[in-house]
């Protein structure tokens, strides 16, 4: 006996269960990514704060080789882009740096001369997530 095709069941195709089976097992997976994502990207951002210190640091060298001085306190980090207007004036000042970088949570980085983590020196260091003076501060890491 043959079935009429008004009763015959469709075999092709997916079941609304079986489609909302497989999103859910994506969200899951996606989930444990961006989970797993944000914490390389904190790290990555300290990283890239670490680099800018040093290049900074660098500049701050090759400033105070040619010019026999760090900048001061008041001239700061500005004193790589522009001619300090306050202060010592320099002796053979040349632009070293297009712009002063921010730091990844968009704080300038900060000057301190003479330092107080290098009381011999100068210290460069940023804010940190916290934004605010603290234990969060990143210094120049001295290998």
């Amino acid at each position: 006996m043959k079935i009429p095709a008004v009763f015959r069941r469709r075999t092709s195709g997916y079941t609304l269960m079986e489609i909302m089976l497989v999103i859910a097992i994506i969200a899951v997976i996606a989930g444990g990514v961006i989970v797993k994502m944000t914490g390389a990207l904190d790290v990555a951002k300290i990283q890239r704060t670490e680099q800018d210190i040093n290049n900074i640091y660098s500049a701050l060298k090759l400033y105070e080789a040619r010019n026999y001085q760090m900048p001061d306190q008041n001239q700061g980090l500005e004193a790589l882009v522009g001619y300090p207007t306050t202060g010592a004036k320099p002796a053979n000042w040349t632009k070293l740096m297009d712009s002063v970088p921010i730091d990844p949570w968009n704080t300038p980085y900060q000057y301190r001369n003479p330092g107080k983590k290098d009381p011999s020196g100068v210290d460069v260091y940023s804010l940190g997530p916290e934004r605010k003076e603290g234990t969060g501060n990143i210094y120049r890491r001295v290998n």
